[in-house]
């Protein structure tokens, strides 16, 4: 099995590698099996940790990080308007619920962090996408090198 990945250690995932095996399509016998799980163990004392996934595995979770993803992006705009919301009145108790709902003197509040949460959780399920399509070998740098490969045969666009 070829390792597809390689550690970004500038990234906060860096330290995370997803590998994917191509499905076995026939029955192997107890002693290849053993085996293949040494020569896996080997694999991942010298590569680092890391996790394995099968093929129709990873497939699923590329589908399943893109429908959250989407559903995110979505909530994304309520979110901020809560987060920037302004007060309904001048009246003290409205400023401070609004204050400790938004941003109060730099801090967050209430609103403020389920906004940053659901941003910080895009940005996640984002670079775990990117991550599980460069192991699955589909992603835009892959299609970018393979275009230099060619010497500018195909420009962007021309089809």
């Amino acid at each position: 099995m070829a390792d597809t990945a390689v550690p970004d250690k500038d990234n906060w995932l860096g330290d995370i590698i997803l590998r994917v095996k191509d499905p076995i399509g026939y029955e192997v016998n107890k002693a290849t099996a053993a085996e293949i799980a040494t020569n896996a163990q080997v694999q991942q004392a010298a590569h680092g940790p890391g996790i394995y996934l099968d093929r129709d595995h990873a497939e699923q979770m590329v589908k399943q990080a893109g429908e959250i993803l989407a559903a995110l992006e979505n909530d994304q705009s309520l979110t901020q308007s809560l987060e920037r919301m302004q007060s309904a009145a001048q009246d003290p108790v409205s400023v401070g619920f609004t204050k400790a709902a938004t941003w109060n003197g730099g801090q967050p509040g209430a609103f403020a962090y389920g906004a940053g949460h659901v941003r910080l959780e895009i940005l996640y399920l984002g670079e775990l996408t990117r991550r599980l399509e460069k192991a699955l070998g589909r992603t835009s740098e892959n299609d970018h090198e393979s275009g230099k490969g060619l010497g500018g045969i195909a420009q962007e666009g021309d089809y």
